[in-house]
């Protein structure tokens, strides 16, 4: 009998259970520490739009002091001169009835804002001014404003509560000054009226936004004026302010005032400032902007917050999910290389870390295409302007973004010969600066031509290897700086120092203002493991120039110590202008292909539901399974029954059994004439690249939602793998 010792592989079990521990708890720390972090910064934004929102009806406040004050004082001293003519007049022995009508004419035409200036007699009649008849003359002796001045001649000028005229039938207010006989006897009063409705539209030109108001109030808390305008039959009686902050305030002493309260007449939450009109019977102006005005961007940052906090808890509690599967599976490779010699098993670690990589994308894609299907299934089942369309758009835009970072994962597992397509050196740039110096103190500046030339690129290696080179400058650049981005064309003749074939190409050159390359380190600057940093891996520019060396071009580097440091890439021309692809259509509602019998092979369950559900709702009979060796069994009976499927949807890679590519040359071994379709979040296969060598008519790439696999399905109207439709 042979002794196995477990005991090593238990205590490994052991702390691999404690590092699976350690992860999820941090994942909740952090989750907590970013949703605390995003709570503190919410309420530190809503403080802020109150302090503005109280700086800006302080300064309203003003302006509109100085508006009222300056239309008041004008009316004022237009009374002070009918007073003068009057009392002058008094003064000559008697009074001139038509001169004294003519002076107060010309001043009630320099203010045409006003409703009434007249004068009357000690009875209180309206004996003089314009539109003074013996038919419209009133009594003012019952007037309030009337009986002030005639019993004390010190008032001055008298402004009148709200009042509706006996002569015009407006609401108004009346100001007012005493008249004097050479004896200082009271001779009667001049009074001048203006409405509310003048007063209220002299405050819609500022902007208060749509619940907010202006007003002008008595110093017995009676509205003057008010806009909005309320609207009052002329028997209403007078409106009161009921406001305790403002009397509190007043009670103080203080000519003016900030303050939060609930409003008396509409009950809305505002935020008020007033501020005392400087004339001899206190008045005050009013500004308040309402609560749900100045926080409706507040609001959006909420939504925004929130919004992000659920979509960063999904990314972190799921990548923790696949780092803890993959801790497994590293832990059986582990196990499988201890026999190797040490290089063997340095070389075994390096291939390890790539299949980690390509692993974690593959499972990232796949809760992805759960994620993004979901999303775009729920966007068709909503009406376009439903209020939910934005937060779903800017979830789809999360997951597509994360979908580059698989992307990023594939390109470092797989390392092989580039999956090309035509591109534009621009996005390129552009994508790769957003991703790498945001938040860094390191300026970007790019001057590529709007004319440059397409090329020919993979665009998750080209962007890693761009990446790599800001990166590169960034680090180079610790107390911030500007990187300058140029792109050019060029024809290199024979004989070229880049050793490239002669032709047209696309030079980009990355120039940053560091420390600079010592010429010592110049030349190994692009070998692996090599790093001028302290804790630099020395893999970034040999990822880099490997990249570039894969695309037919070539990355050099050009440095003075002191100075800074270029590097340049020249990569093959197309000669023509990119043309950006046509978007995916949208399926409209209620808009179908011809239906279809379709399988759907996966062995993530919530892909095939999801699959299916899509599928189902484009109107088309669909089954599923779980691998490949069922796909084929379900083929070959459908066959036999004499109704096959119109096409299948095979995943490229199955763990532990039959994938799309040996159970399709199974499927097209029974039936030449079948469709298939190959699916994977691999997007480097080259299975995925070169499809129809394999027998597939088309490739999916994971993930995709709803609108993808229905321009699939459309794109696929008359296509087969011998050239020849089929139903």
């Amino acid at each position: 009998m042979v002794a196995t010792n477990t005991e090593p592989d238990t205590a490994l079990a052991k702390s691999v259970n404690v590092l699976k521990r350690h992860l999820f708890s941090g994942v909740l720390v952090l989750n907590l520490v970013v949703a605390a972090m995003i709570t503190f910064t919410v309420l530190q934004s809503r403080e802020a739009y109150r302090s503005r929102s109280e700086i800006t009806t302080q300064n309203l406040a003003k302006v509109i002091d100085a508006n009222i004050s300056g239309i008041l004082a004008k009316i004022d001293v237009a009374l002070l001169a009918v007073c003068d003519e009057y009392e002058r007049q008094l003064g000559a022995g008697a009074v001139a009835s038509k001169d004294l009508n003519h002076f107060i004419v010309r001043q009630h035409k320099r203010l045409p804002e006003l409703v009434a200036l007249r004068a009357t007699d000690p009875a209180g009649m309206a004996i003089y001014g314009p539109e003074v008849t013996p038919a419209t003359t009133k009594s003012l002796a019952h007037r309030d404003y009337f009986s002030a001045q005639r019993d004390n001649q010190h008032l001055g000028l008298v402004i009148s509560k709200p009042l509706v005229g006996g002569i015009s039938g407006k609401w108004m207010v009346v100001l007012s000054r005493r008249v004097n006989f050479p004896d200082g006897s009271f001779a009667g009063l001049v009074y001048a009226g203006i409405t509310l409705d003048y007063l209220s539209q002299s405050f819609s030109t500022v902007d208060v936004g749509k619940q907010g108001l202006l007003s002008l109030v008595a110093a017995d808390r009676t509205l003057l004026a008010r806009y909005p305008k309320l609207s009052r039959p002329s028997g209403a009686p007078e409106i009161k302010i009921n406001s305790p902050q403002f009397d509190a305030l007043l009670a103080s002493g203080r000519a003016s005032g900030t303050y939060l309260a609930k409003s008396s007449i509409d009950g809305r939450d505002r935020i008020y400032s007033y501020r005392k009109i400087s004339l001899s019977q206190p008045l005050y102006v009013f500004v308040a902007l309402a609560t749900s005005d100045y926080l409706a961007n507040w609001y959006k940052e909420v939504y925004h917050g929130v919004f992000f906090m659920l979509i960063f808890l999904t990314i972190t509690i799921a990548l923790a999910m696949i780092f803890s599967r993959q801790w497994d599976r590293s832990r059986k490779a582990e196990q499988a290389l201890k026999a190797l010699e040490d290089e063997r098993l340095k070389m075994e670690k390096l291939e390890s870390l790539g299949v980690l990589a390509g692993g974690i994308a593959h499972d990232f894609n796949n809760i992805l295409t759960g994620i993004l299907g979901n999303i775009s299934f729920a966007k068709l089942q909503l009406e376009p302007e439903h209020g939910s369309q934005p937060l779903l758009e800017g979830a789809e835009k999360a997951a597509l973004r994360a979908a580059d970072l698989a992307k990023q994962l594939l390109t470092f597992a797989r390392g092989g010969a580039p999956v090309r397509e035509v591109t534009s050196v621009a996005l390129l740039v552009d994508e790769a600066l957003l991703l790498t110096l945001s938040g860094s103190n390191v300026k970007g500046v790019v001057d590529i031509p709007g004319t440059l030339s397409a090329v020919q690129a993979d665009v998750g290696q080209m962007s890693q290897a761009f990446r790599n080179i800001i990166i590169n400058a960034v680090q180079a650049m610790p107390d911030g700086g500007v990187l300058n981005i140029t792109a050019r064309e060029l024809v290199l003749e024979p004989g070229n120092p880049a050793k490239l074939p002669p032709g047209p190409y696309v030079r980009i050159a990355f120039t940053d203002h560091g420390e600079g390359i010592p010429e010592s380190a110049l030349k190994k600057v692009f070998d692996p493991y090599f790093s001028t940093k302290p804790k630099g891996r020395g893999l970034g520019l040999a990822s880099a120039y490997s990249i570039v060396n894969r695309h037919g071009g070539s990355l050099s580097v050009d440095s003075r110590v002191g100075e800074g440091s270029t590097f340049t890439i020249d990569l093959p021309s197309l000669e023509r202008r990119f043309q950006p692809r046509e978007p995916e259509t949208t399926l409209p509602r209620g808009e179908a292909t011809a239906q279809l019998s379709i399988l759907v092979m996966d062995d993530e369950e919530v892909i095939r539901h999801l699959a299916e559900g899509m599928l189902l709702h484009l109107g088309h009979q669909v089954r599923t399974c779980p691998d490949g060796a069922e796909a084929v069994r379900l083929y070959q009976e459908a066959l036999r029954d004499g109704t096959p499927f119109s096409l299948v949807l095979a995943d490229l890679t199955i763990p532990g059994g039959m994938g799309g590519r040996e159970a399709a040359q199974q499927i097209l071994a029974a039936d030449p004439g079948a469709r298939l379709v190959v699916m994977s979040g691999y997007s480097n296969d080259p299975v995925m690249a070169n499809f129809r060598e394999y027998g597939f008519v088309k490739a999916l790439h994971k993930p995709f939602g709803i609108e993808a696999l229905a321009a699939l399905l459309q794109s696929l109207d008359g296509v087969t793998t011998t050239g020849q439709g089929k139903a």
